[in-house]
Formats: C-alpha cells, structure tokens, sequence
C-alpha cells in the first residue's frame, strides 16, 4: 500500500507482533477446546483486588463517564506521584505524572518526546517486542546492544559506552527485563548513569515489572540516583502488578517540559484514559501494597519449579532470573537438528513443534532479539506450569551427558 506520490506511510513498515500473532493462535485452540499448557503468557493470572473492582463499580453507578484532564484526574496522578516517592524515592509533581493507555502508549509518547530524525536509541538485547518499532516508527534508529549469559543478560557500562556516538539520543531500560528477568541493582545502574550523564543521554527506564524483583536489594531505579531524575523518563502500569492487563493504565513520570509534550502528543492521538479505569486505578495506587509480598513470594515459588523442569530438558539452558515472570532460554542446542518430523532452523520451528506436537505455547525469541532463544513464563498456575514442563521433556527428552 502507497500514497499517490509513492511514498511509504510510516505504519506499513512496522513489523507485526509476534506476541499478539501468539495470543491470537492460543485464543483459537483454547475456543476449539484444544488442551494447551500456555507457557508463553506475557500477564499475571494475579486477581484484581476486590477494592478495585468495587471502585470502578462506584465511577459507573456516580457516572462519571464524560472526559477527564488529557494527563489524567488529578486525584490519579497526585496518588502515582506518592506511590513514585515511596517506592522509587524520587519525587514528582503532579503535573511531572502522565497517565496513558498502558504503558506502551507511555513509552511511544516519551520517545516521541525525546527523539528527532536519524537520533540513535540504544537498546539492550533481548528486548521488549515494541522497542524498535516505536523508534523506526518516530524516524530513529534503534541500536542493539548484546548481552550474554554470562551477566545474566543486565547490560553493562561498558557495554553501553561501546555503543555511544555522537547521535545517541536515548537509552532504553528495562529492569526487570522481558523477555529475560534481568535486574540491575544498584551497582549496574550507578555505572550506567555515570556514562549517560557524561555523554549527556536520556534514560527510559521501563519499570512495569517491578513488582517482582527477587533479590535482597529489591527494585532500583536509576531515576534515583544523582543527575538522572533530570534526564529519565519513569515508566510503569498497573497491569502487571495489579492483573489489570486489560484495563489498559500505564504512566510516565518525567521533568515538566517532557511531560508537556507527552501530554500535548496524547491530546491529539487518544485523550485522557478511560475515565471508569483512571478510578479503578486511583483506588489501586493508594490502597493497601501488602498483599503484593505474598504475590511476589508465589512467582518466586514458580520460578523454582520452571527453573528446575528447564534444566532437566534436553537441550535447553537458562539462568535463574532476578525479577519478572520469565525465563530466556537458549535452544542453540536444536538449531539444525530434527524434532516432531521437521527441522529446526530457529526457535519460531520449535516453538511450532511444541505447540504441535506437545500443546504447550512458548515465545519464540526471535523478535525479542535472537532467534535461539524462547521466553517461558512461569506465571501460570502451578499444575499447568508442572504439565507444560512434563509435556516438554517428554517431546525434547531429558538432559544428560552430551545435551
């Protein structure tokens, strides 16, 4: 599709989502009754708390219906801004807090905030699906930067002062990581900072897993520390905390003069959120956190037992992971090799074959960033979680000498 001048519009160029294409397969089998272990999940099967629901109950029944604050009620933003000093301990005025649908929409509006024509944006590898494509999308150019096994897949200082030109505009962050749990602690992002202020580089930091972080330190954001609350972007939702995936509540936190440009952005694109979810969200910022500890605990609970079924699949390898919901598992192993009747040539033939052949769904890692890579996830209850893994291992076989 074209113009009449020929000209490419900038929406046809972007790549589709392989993680939407995979949620759309898994809904059809689920509706013809097919049986499937789904271990691919980017969501929670956390319940929204009972105080949330009643909330947005309430909006409906007060009619509060008609169109809020573009930014978002000032009830909401002022509730993030506290949530942000308690949890991160980086203050913010309210009118520094913009409430978008998801956080997707918050990064797309931060980035388009933050990045010009022909401005690099580095990227840690693996990445978030979306990642690139807003970038391409605005007119920059995505810089991949690799990680290894070796740190866990966190990106180092080095590794991010390596990728640096004259053109480096942004750095993107994701701590936790999707696909691959990767957490920076505080000694990772002191270094990291120090090379973004020397060479005068903006950080969005993707925060939307913070929640689950199973380290004795716990989450840090490099908004945090000293010289970076000025040049980073704050970004997190209530989807993955709270199980409102689908309500559809992300916010930025950012200095003023951004926020007012992601604000005027959204005001021609979608204006304010949903005004029943913006409620439902208010009640979930400013109500009780406790219960959270226990839900961190569960994950922490599955991770073990994901972690475990892994190691004994033939063929795969994975660290234990710091923070999210997800193994990165390599699968270089079975890269040329046969399995289930066809070859394999990159995880996307495996990832079908284990749909397959041992109905169980796995995210093939490729528009993550590496084709010999899957994204497992253990948020799934347990017996399904315990199924998947024996489905697995029954296909792939069992490790031993020689995997």
């Amino acid at each position: 599709m074209s113009v009449a001048t020929g000209a490419t519009p900038a929406a046809t160029r972007l790549n589709r989502s392989t993680t939407a294409e995979l949620e759309a397969t898994v809904e059809r089998l689920l509706s013809e009754g097919v049986d499937l272990c789904r271990l691919g999940l980017g969501e929670p099967d956390t319940l929204v708390p009972d105080h949330v629901r009643e909330a947005a109950i309430a909006a409906i029944r007060e009619n509060f219906s008609h169109y809020t604050s573009t930014a978002g009620i000032l009830a909401l933003r002022t509730a993030i801004a506290d949530r942000l000093r308690a949890d991160i301990g980086v203050s913010y005025e309210p009118s520094e807090v913009i409430v978008s649908t998801g956080a997707k929409q918050a990064i797309f509006n931060a980035l388009a905030a933050l990045v010009a024509d022909g401005d690099e944006v580095m990227i840690p590898v693996p990445h978030w699906v979306s990642f690139p494509e807003q970038v391409r999308f605005l007119g920059g150019v995505p810089v991949a930067i690799p990680t290894s096994a070796a740190t866990a897949y966190r990106v180092t200082a080095d590794e991010v002062e390596q990728h640096v030109t004259p053109r480096t505009r942004v750095l993107i962050l994701n701590s936790p990581n999707n696909p691959s749990g990767a957490v920076h602690g505080s000694r990772d992002l002191e270094a990291i900072a120090r090379v973004c202020a020397r060479h005068g580089i903006w950080t969005i930091s993707d925060e939307v897993y913070s929640t689950y972080v199973y380290t004795a330190e716990g989450h840090r954001s490099i908004a945090s520390l000293p010289g970076m609350r000025e040049r980073t972007v704050v970004v997190n939702a209530l989807s993955k905390t709270f199980g409102m995936t689908g309500w559809r509540i992300g916010y930025a936190a950012a200095p003023a003069d951004v926020t007012k440009v992601m604000v005027t952005l959204q005001s021609h694109v979608t204006s304010n959120v949903n005004s029943i979810a913006q409620r439902a969200a208010l009640a979930a910022v400013s109500g009780p956190q406790e219960w959270l500890a226990a839900v961190r605990r569960d994950y922490a609970a599955r991770r073990e037992v994901l972690v475990a079924g892994i190691a004994r699949a033939r063929g795969l390898e994975a660290p234990t992971p710091d923070g999210a919901f997800f193994l990165w598992v390599d699968a270089s192993a079975w890269l040329g090799r046969d399995l289930g009747g066809r070859r394999i040539s990159d995880t996307v033939d495996l990832a079908a074959v284990l749909l397959d052949e041992a109905r169980v769904a796995v995210m093939p890692g490729a528009a993550f960033g590496s084709a010999r890579h899957m994204r497992l996830s253990f948020a799934a209850p347990l017996p399904e979680l315990s199924e998947g893994i024996a489905r697995m291992t029954t296909l792939l076989g069992t490790s031993g000498p020689g995997r």
